[in-house]
């Protein structure tokens, strides 16, 4: 699996929540680790257990989107699951995030601590929807002028997953911050000697829900569902199973 890895740095087990900040912070920022971290320069850092709960929405879940899509959902459950890679690189400023698959990863046991810099999920589809009542403004910032409300989230996902024969998949309401940094404990038998794309597992597949502050008025309710090979562009497939989950 493709896996891009640009800082690794290994440290004794139990380090403190402020000397993960200030690491974090350093690697963000660019910083040199033999300074001391300016205070205002540590990393905003998320841990796993803050996503407990977070799998159902708050309120309705609205998928947005053009009126013409909406119609063919409802008629042959046509929908497009897009790609991190794709949201990376989209026209739309309100749909673009440079950061999506990217994350800092600190992973830790009682023998070792990694902090690691790494890009992942090119084995995953991603579908965005919104956590809220239909927001019109909202709505015209994504190019789109419809919607409709996914009544059984577990339902859609479950359908979604079988029909793309998905190794697991996941739904939640994604966590606002201003840095992306994830903060896991792993089994005592992680390998911390090898730089491949078993690194992602220094964190769980939370650290594709972390999204910058700047998106925080976006709501967003994720699926991700992971495939067992990469994935090069969004896909565009027929989901009749789905509709039963949804309304108008």
């Amino acid at each position: 699996m493709k896996t891009l890895i640009s800082d690794f740095l290994l440290y004794p087990p139990k380090l403190t929540d402020e000397q993960i900040r200030a690491l974090t912070g350093a690697l963000k920022n660019g910083l040199f680790l033999d300074q001391p971290i300016p205070y205002d320069k540590f990393a905003d850092i998320t841990y796993e257990s803050e996503f407990n709960g977070l799998q159902l929405s708050n309120k309705k879940l609205i998928k947005m989107s053009k009126k013409e899509h909406v119609d063919t959902f409802f008629k042959n459950g046509t929908l497009q699951l897009g790609t991190f890679e794709y949201y990376r690189n989209h026209e739309n400023e309100e749909v673009k995030d440079v950061e999506e698959g990217s994350t800092i990863l600190v992973g830790s046991n009682s023998k070792n601590t990694a902090v690691i810099t790494i890009t992942g999920g090119f084995d995953h589809y991603v579908f965005c929807c919104f956590d809220g009542e239909a927001d019109q403004e909202i709505i015209k910032k994504f190019d789109y002028d419809s919607y409709f409300e996914i009544i059984d989230p577990e339902g859609f996902q479950q359908a979604i997953s079988k029909k793309m024969n998905a190794v697991f998949s996941k739904q939640s309401r994604c966590l606002y911050r201003d840095d992306k940094v994830l903060v896991s404990e792993v089994s005592e038998e992680f390998n911390f000697g090898v730089l491949s794309s078993h690194m992602e597992n220094l964190g769980d597949v939370s650290k594709f829900f972390i999204k910058d502050k700047r998106f925080q008025h976006q709501n967003e309710f994720r699926f991700t569902w992971k495939l067992p090979n990469d994935i090069d562009k969004p896909i565009i497939m027929d989901f009749p199973e789905a509709i039963k989950f949804c309304k108008r």
